[in-house]
C-alpha cells in the first residue's frame, strides 16, 4: 500500500515534467524487498491501519473446533488432533483463574479488615488519650 503511494506521488512528479531520480526508485525497491524478507522470516507481522499484530485465523475458528466428520448413527466422534490437549490446557487455565479470582477476593476483604481494625485502634487510642478533666469530669456525670 505504502509502495502504491509512492508510485502514484512519484508518477505525478514524471506528469509534472520532472524527472524521477534514481535514488527514490532503488529506495522503494529497498523498502519493498525489506517488508518482504521481514515477513518471510516471521517477525512480527503488523496490521498497516492499526499497528497491531494480525489475528491468527488458525487459533480459533470453526474449523479449529468442531469435529472432521460425523458419524451418521449418532455416535459421539473422536476429538481431533490437538483438540483433546486445547480442551485440557483451557481446563487448566479455567482453574488457574478462579483460584486467581478467590485470591484477589481474599487479599480485597483482608486489607478492607485491615483498614477497618486500623481504624478502630485509631479510635481507641484518641479516645484513651483524650479524658476529660477537672470540672468537665463533674459535668458529665
Amino acid at each position: 500500500m505504502l509502495l502504491l503511494k509512492n508510485l502514484s506521488m512519484s508518477m505525478r512528479y514524471l506528469h509534472k515534467g520532472k524527472c524521477l531520480p534514481v535514488m527514490l526508485i532503488t529506495l522503494l525497491i529497498a523498502k519493498l524487498y525489506s517488508t518482504a524478507v521481514q515477513s518471510a522470516r516471521g517477525s512480527a507481522v503488523l496490521n498497516g491501519e492499526t499497528k497491531k499484530c494480525v489475528r491468527n485465523p488458525n487459533k480459533s475458528s470453526l474449523l479449529t473446533h468442531l469435529p472432521d466428520y460425523t458419524y451418521m448413527d449418532g455416535r459421539v466422534t473422536p476429538f481431533g488432533a490437538n483438540q483433546r490437549k486445547r480442551i485440557i490446557q483451557q481446563r487448566e487455565i479455567a482453574k488457574q483463574i478462579v483460584t486467581l479470582s478467590k485470591e484477589m477476593d481474599f487479599a480485597v476483604e483482608r486489607h478492607q479488615r485491615n483498614m477497618t481494625e486500623a481504624e478502630e485502634t485509631k479510635q481507641k487510642l484518641l479516645a484513651a488519650k483524650l479524658k476529660p478533666k477537672g470540672h468537665l469530669l463533674l459535668q458529665k456525670k
